[in-house]
């Protein structure tokens, strides 16, 4: 019986280290993937609040003088000027609201990539590995389009907020 197990042992080890070496492709590739995606993800929480502290800034200046003398109808339109600009601005606060959600469920994820690279290594992967490689890669793929439209809907909102700012400064200049 000890000569069976001895005979056993060595197969059953080559057996499971070949099981655990099918999945190396697909989760090396899933860990490439998901470095890239969470590097997008991270790109844009920089260009969020870049624009962000920018924009507050600038919101700032968009104050007319209590002294100067404009025409009725200007004072209505730059008030109408300046709440383009501010709603751009709440606009980009929404869009953090919906990065900052996006981050949590992305930890949550990032932990399950982790434990297949860690089984990986250590040669014991539990569960349907295929089915987990394959719900994160759908994962990864939906991070870099969320990543590409936050993007997307941050330069469109700093590219309405610039134009409503300089139409905001030069209707303020016409008396």
């Amino acid at each position: 019986m000890k000569k069976l197990i001895l005979l056993i042992a060595p197969v059953l080890f080559i057996i499971a280290c070949k099981n655990v070496e099918q999945f190396r492709a697909p989760i090396e590739a899933l860990t490439a993937d998901w470095a890239k995606a969470g590097a997008s993800v991270t790109e844009v929480g920089s260009l969020l609040n870049t624009t962000q502290v920018m924009m507050a800034s600038m919101s700032d200046s968009l104050v007319v003088a209590p002294t100067a003398k404009l025409k009725p109808g200007v004072m209505a339109s730059l008030d109408s000027i300046k709440t383009i600009y501010t709603n751009q601005l709440a606009g980009l606060g929404t869009l953090g609201n919906d990065l900052k959600a996006f981050s949590s469920s992305w930890q949550e994820m990032s932990t399950k990539v982790d434990a297949l690279s860690a089984g990986l290594k250590s040669g014991k992967l539990d569960g349907d590995v295929m089915a987990q490689i394959n719900e994160l890669k759908t994962a990864s793929t939906d991070a870099m389009s969320k990543a590409d439209g936050w993007k997307s809907a941050i330069e469109a909102a700093k590219t309405a907020a610039m134009g409503a700012y300089d139409l905001y400064k030069t209707t303020s200049m016409s008396k």
